[in-house]
């Protein structure tokens, strides 16, 4: 059996150096001399634990002018064998970036297992916050939010231990992002405040998406008017000129409709509407120009405009077969189609969209959308007074309402509501009920 070469001290300097692409003077700085680089790589000379520390801070200022992610510690440059763990992690890294490519996204529970001791052992921050990233992306893309939240939490807490990284602020917004979808709204403002306040250097359009996200969750908390005072403040970052890429603007107008919708300011919600559609593009944004008419559609119901509920519906459902399956508002355009039929009493119809809905969100994973669709199903069976129906769901999702978690303040209104029913006082019991339900539909 062939024995292994061990690679000393200088020899790792030297392989680091030269896989960098770097000169000895560029490593030597001002502190040490290039000569003395020279020595240690020819093993005449020993590395302390001070020059590795110049060297280090030397290379890493070097990356950060090149924009590049890459961080040396000292102990990679005294430490051979950390060297070639960085070597091993890089496989790991292009494992991970082909899975995401080939959208092969099964990572076995072993693999992860591996993984995770690997980076346990070897502490090499650039890397871990690399690989943490990339399985927080396979995560988001399979749909599994609290893995996803897990390993973006990861990599964005790893990120803190490398203070040359430019683009922490991308981690920050792929966790907000995940935080809001899951109803972690407080942390989310928290996240966005804290990156607004620590992090100085961040594009202004990405300022501005941070309060954008500070507002969607205020919005989400039912703090209206707070909502209405950061979205100002996110408009100040952005460029909102029509000739640009109008995403930003789209998404301000969608939240400043939703919001005056909120408080019952239907005029200045229409208007948002109004200009989102002025900035679509039918040949490419049919979804979204559908989300624009069913917003449209509610304030209508709202006003029980019938005239305008059935014109702007037509519209939604003439649009609705040229929408892309893998829409992601596909989903929840079907469940709005399904209330709107609902509303015009055709419950028929209504099934046929909310069962469609059910299946997109399975198909993809979507617990949080399945159960919202599921809820709907209920209420429609509850309201088409179909009884059979109802009890053949009720029997399907048996199981799901055994695994459901409650909360002790759930709990304790369950409690109240068992004690008023025992005591033949259906009417308060009713009331508490639908006030419950009332403020849900609220936040």
């Amino acid at each position: 059996m062939e024995k292994q070469i061990k690679v000393t001290v200088g020899e790792n300097l030297r392989r680091i150096r030269k896989d960098l692409d770097l000169k000895q003077h560029e490593i030597a700085g001002e502190d040490i001399t290039r000569n003395l680089i020279s020595l240690i790589e020819n093993d005449k000379a020993i590395l302390y634990d001070t020059a590795a520390n110049i060297i280090a801070k030397n290379i890493n200022r070097i990356m950060n002018e090149r924009n590049s992610n890459i961080f040396i510690k000292p102990e990679d440059l005294l430490n051979p064998e950390r060297y070639d763990a960085r070597k091993k992690a890089n496989t790991y890294i292009e494992m991970l970036e082909n899975s995401l490519a080939k959208k092969e996204l099964n990572v076995e529970l072993e693999e992860l297992n591996e993984i995770e001791a690997f980076l346990n052992h070897w502490d090499i921050v650039d890397k871990k916050v690399r690989i943490y990233e990339l399985l927080g992306d396979i995560f988001y893309v399979s749909n599994n939010l609290s893995k996803e939240y897990y390993y973006y939490f990861k990599a964005l807490e790893a990120s803190y231990d490398h203070p040359n990284m430019k683009t922490r602020y991308k981690l920050a917004l792929k966790l907000v992002y995940n935080c809001i979808v899951t109803g972690k709204n407080e942390e989310a403002i928290n996240l966005c405040n804290y990156m607004l306040l620590s992090q100085k250097d961040m594009p202004d359009r990405v300022v501005g998406i941070f309060y954008y996200n500070s507002a969607l969750a205020h919005k989400n908390l039912g703090e209206i008017r707070k909502c209405f005072e950061i979205l100002n403040t996110a408009k100040k970052h952005f460029n909102m000129s029509i000739n640009d890429n109008n995403k930003d603007m789209k998404n301000v107008l969608m939240l400043e409709g939703v919001c005056y919708f909120r408080i019952g300011n239907y005029t200045d919600s229409l208007k948002s509407y109004i200009e989102i559609l002025n900035l679509l593009n039918e040949n490419n944004s049919t979804d979204e120009i559908c989300v624009a008419y069913i917003n449209i559609i509610q304030i209508y119901i709202k006003k029980n405009d019938k005239e305008n509920i059935l014109k702007y519906f037509d519209k939604v459902l003439i649009s609705l077969p040229y929408i892309n399956e893998n829409s992601f508002y596909l989903p929840e355009i079907y469940y709005e189609v399904s209330n709107i039929y609902s509303y015009l009493e055709n419950y028929d119809d209504s099934e046929k969209y909310l069962s469609a809905a059910i299946a997109l969100s399975k198909k993809s994973g979507k617990q949080n959308l399945y159960k919202k669709f599921m809820s709907g199903l209920l209420e429609l069976y509850i309201k088409a007074n179909w009884i059979n129906k109802l009890n053949n769901l009720m029997n399907s999702i048996e199981n799901d309402f055994a695994d459901m978690k409650l909360s002790e303040e759930f709990i304790l209104i369950l409690k109240l509501l068992l004690y008023y029913i025992k005591q033949n006082n259906y009417k308060v019991a009713e009331t508490l009920i639908q006030n419950l339900i009332q403020k849900e539909k609220e936040v």
